[in-house]
């Protein structure tokens, strides 16, 4: 009888995981901040860009689940998503700190910043810990609260005042950084060795890539609207779109077509979604070259 409680208690576990959780979180759309806009509103906005995806994935139903010991083999797609979102978190707390967070290359990194990119977000997200001793909730959640008390302390007097220093050639690196994102998602997609009943898990990790990468293309653009001119307002607009599109792709059912050639009668979800993130990424590209001229 307690073998049989314990598995109606896993099973009633993974239900509700399952209706709770979603593989998706709220998209993070600023809006455009006035010309005489503090420092520190700039920095907030970006800050938030940056962790807005985390955080709402730790926030969630049943919190982050890649490190739940049972969770991950049967709730994969909220899984699968949750991990893309770390994965691209990483990357873009390096390059906005290294482009944002410092007056130049051989200053000395806000060591805030830097613990939360180094020491927090790089911690495995399989981690569980023992008593929430060294779980991956807790780190990630130390990495935000760093980049919020960053963010708050910008404009301030004293030896913790944070530095905002965005110039042209950092709003160049930090699409860039979308650019290298949108190209690993579509990498994902892109992955031939996978079975048909695997294909969702690479079809939510691309998401959980893109909806980072698209939180930080959009504060970028609400602190520096003079991308719509310098990279073209049609390109701009035209990847805003798709990351619109990519938010909201959540098909019932991941089908990946019927065969390796693709005119199954069959829909390709994979196939959908690559194509969404792939002009995101064409426009990216092309916002870019036409910056560089």
């Amino acid at each position: 009888m307690g073998i049989l409680g314990l598995v109606a208690l896993v099973v009633l576990y993974l239900l509700a995981v399952g209706l709770i959780s979603s593989p998706s979180t709220d998209p993070y759309k600023p809006e455009p901040l006035a010309a005489n806009a503090t420092d520190q509103d700039r920095a907030t906005v970006i800050a938030r860009g940056l962790t807005t995806a985390l955080d709402q994935s730790l926030s969630s139903g049943f919190g982050w689940l890649p490190n739940d010991l049972i969770a991950p083999w049967v709730i994969d797609n909220t899984t699968n998503y949750q991990r893309g979102v770390i994965y691209a978190t990483r990357p873009a707390s390096e390059v906005i700190s290294q482009n944002v967070g410092r007056y130049g290359n051989r200053d000395t990194m806000d060591p805030r910043l830097a613990n939360a990119t180094s020491r927090f977000f790089s911690y495995s997200e399989n981690v569980w810990g023992f008593l929430f001793v060294y779980d991956a909730e807790g780190k990630y959640k130390s990495g935000i609260k760093n980049w919020a008390d960053w963010a708050s302390s910008v404009g301030t007097e004293g030896k913790n005042a944070g530095v905002y220093n965005l110039r042209s050639d950092d709003v160049y690196n930090i699409i860039k950084y979308c650019v290298t994102m949108t190209e690993f998602a579509l990498g994902v997609l892109n992955e031939s060795n996978v079975g048909h009943f695997k294909t969702d898990n690479n079809l939510y990790y691309a998401k959980g890539v893109c909806a980072v990468t698209a939180n930080v293309f959009r504060a970028l653009l609400a602190i520096d609207s003079s991308i719509y001119e310098r990279g073209g307002a049609e390109n701009v607009n035209e990847a805003l779109k798709r990351f619109e599109y990519i938010d909201e792709f959540n098909p019932m059912y991941v089908m990946a077509g019927g065969n390796e050639i693709g005119d199954a009668m069959m829909p390709n979800h994979i196939a959908a979604l690559a194509r969404h993130i792939d002009i995101a990424n064409n426009r990216l590209t092309d916002i870019l070259a036409t910056m560089a001229r």
